[in-house]
């Protein structure tokens, strides 16, 4: 159902470039003030200068794709001698245990969510879509990857991986921005196992965990390019802008994570905190707890939501701890904005959150600003230091909720999820002109 392909994938030339931990970058969605600024500054050749570039449009996407082409007639940039996917794998620190995933790289044809083979997981926000429209316009390249999961129950592609992966990589790199984290990478180029590959991917489905923008985007790039294309030109002929580079994830490794999305929220005027907890009690069961730490509220929430319960933790620039657990006789029953929906769907935290905390009490006090972080310690640090009023905290999906949620046709809010660790930009990319 997926059609998978190989690619030649543009490299840094570490000969040319210098370090390519220097080089490579987080993902541009996730990247502050701050890191850009550090990005920019640990190497002239920073991916950031291509995913993120300065300046007002459309100058800063013309100068983007200058960069590129410089880069390239420069070797700074190479392609891959071979057609190949890229088995990829990153380690990562969490609670001072390292783990890992293990995935592969190479380009999804891209197909309308109508088709049912790629499938979406939450909103997406137009004034984003419409820069990366601009930057993908002008540089016709993915210095990113498109993040997606399948269930790969019967372990074929992890075979195939494992396999390579007993080989010595062709990439093993500590990004200079983050030393808790290690890509490394492989190359697979031979036609038989490309051949499995394919093949294989054609019975998965694809769930966007992360890079929906990217994929929209891409998608309305390829229209824009059919329009261009005489009818002749259309039949049975794919084109680079058909792909999109992408990175593939089994839903099944252990080590495969889904953060929570926690809100911080600033009113224009602030009530206070007893008034905002009396305005939603009427659903939900409220205890005030003593302890503030960020390893007690996990913690807690962990341990209700084993026993099936719906719960919230609220912190406020009081320094007040609230836990709010859904009443049971309030849950729902399947009717989300006034649609009737599956109750799996309706009775997600982040659903619940929506309709029964954000959404009730901005009726009384309107919303100034909401931040979004999956630290718990960061949402008691923005608090603190009183740039915020409240914070909410809650629990993640699972995996097999989102795969569930996502098969049924559901769209969750933007910003319901953190797939952890990010892989990065600028590892490797794809560029169409070949």
């Amino acid at each position: 159902m997926v059609d998978v392909a190989p690619f030649r994938g543009l490299f840094f030339n570490e000969k040319k470039a210098g370090k390519i931990s220097k080089a490579i970058s987080p993902p541009y969605d996730v990247i502050s003030p701050k890191l850009k600024n550090n990005l920019i500054n640990s190497s002239k050749y920073n991916i950031i200068n291509l995913t993120l570039p300065e300046g007002k449009s459309p100058d800063k996407y013309i100068r983007a794709e200058e960069l590129l082409t410089d880069w390239i007639s420069k070797k700074i940039l190479e392609f891959d001698n071979d057609k190949s996917f890229y088995i990829f794998e990153e380690r990562f620190s969490l609670n001072g245990k390292i783990k890992k995933i293990s995935a592969f790289i190479g380009l999804t044809k891209l197909e309308p969510y109508s088709s049912l083979k790629i499938i979406p997981h939450e909103k997406t926000s137009p004034i984003i879509k419409r820069d990366r429209l601009n930057l993908l316009s002008e540089c016709r390249a993915n210095f990113g990857l498109v993040f997606t999961i399948y269930n790969d129950s019967n372990q074929k592609i992890k075979k195939i991986m494992e396999a390579k992966m007993k080989s010595n990589p062709l990439m093993d790199i500590k990004p200079d921005y983050d030393s808790f984290l290690n890509f490394r990478l492989w190359k697979v180029s031979d036609s038989e196992t490309i051949n499995r590959v394919v093949n294989i991917m054609k019975d998965r489905k694809l769930i966007i965990a992360d890079g929906h923008h990217r994929y929209e985007t891409s998608l309305q790039y390829k229209k824009l390019h059919e329009k261009m294309l005489k009818n002749e030109d259309k039949k049975n002929i794919h084109y680079p802008e058909d792909f999109i580079l992408t990175l593939y994830v089994d839903i099944n490794q252990n080590d495969f994570l889904i953060l929570p999305t926690h809100r911080i929220i600033k009113f224009h005027s602030y009530p206070g905190i007893e008034e905002f907890i009396n305005k939603i009690s009427h659903s939900f069961n409220v205890e005030e707890k003593k302890s503030k730490s960020a390893a007690c509220i996990e913690g807690e929430l962990s341990k209700l939501k084993s026993k099936g319960l719906k719960s919230f933790f609220i912190y406020s620039k009081e320094q007040k701890t609230y836990l709010l657990t859904f009443k049971q006789n309030h849950i729902n029953n399947g009717i989300i904005n006034g649609k009737t929906t599956d109750t799996n769907y309706s009775n997600l935290d982040i659903n619940i959150l929506q309709k029964f905390i954000t959404e009730h009490i901005s009726k009384w006090h309107k919303i100034k600003n909401i931040s979004y972080s999956c630290s718990t310690d960061e949402v008691i640090s923005e608090v603190n230091c009183k740039k915020y009023d409240i914070g909410i905290l809650l629990n993640a999906p699972t995996a097999k909720e989102l795969e569930r949620i996502c098969e049924a046709g559901y769209l969750m809010p933007e910003k319901s999820t953190y797939f952890h660790p990010k892989p990065c930009s600028g590892l490797v990319m794809y560029k169409f002109d070949l």
